[in-house]
């Protein structure tokens, strides 16, 4: 069975430099994903691959998790893969979720997938999150992007992050 899912997907009116300038920068998510309510970096440079950082989020109203992350792969303007483990996962499984740009005449396509292969979640729960996706969801129309999509097309500029010195 196939465990990555497309959770997002937006034509974005920018160019990709522009997407990326959000998406590149996880101290900026919490502008656009709900779900996350905080990220401390545990590396003192800019975003690259390597990267690390602890993250707090909340998948279900009443449950705060606190994960590590890394960026394990970072190409400018076009894609950033994030694997974050801990939470409610298994002691050695990992989520990673994948951002790709994509550039279109005058317009950013913008999809987001999770991969659950690596995550040790029980195969029924996996199922479940597959299935409930493929349903309620099923081309990622829904989802954290668009909220990005309508930050970018509003004006708003990408997050001023103070650099730790």
């Amino acid at each position: 069975m196939k465990w990555q899912l497309t959770t997002g997907r937006a034509r974005i009116m920018a160019p990709p430099e522009l997407v990326w300038q959000w998406v590149s920068e996880p101290r900026g998510w919490l502008a656009w994903n709900p779900m996350i309510e905080d990220i401390v970096p545990l590396s003192i440079d800019s975003p690259r691959e390597g990267w690390r950082f602890r993250i707090a989020f909340r998948l279900r109203k009443n449950k705060r998790q606190l994960a590590e992350a890394e960026l394990v792969e970072f190409i400018p303007g076009e894609r950033l893969v994030c694997r974050t483990t801990g939470g409610d996962l298994n002691p050695g499984g990992a989520i990673l979720e994948t951002y790709v740009l994509h550039a279109d005449e005058d317009t950013t396509v913008l999809t987001h997938t999770v991969d659950l292969a690596q995550s040790k979640m029980p195969y029924l729960a996996r199922f479940a999150v597959v299935f409930l996706t493929n349903v309620f969801n099923p081309n990622g129309a829904l989802g954290h992007v668009r909220n990005l999509k309508a930050l970018i097309e509003d004006g708003v500029p990408p997050p001023a992050i103070k650099k730790v010195s």
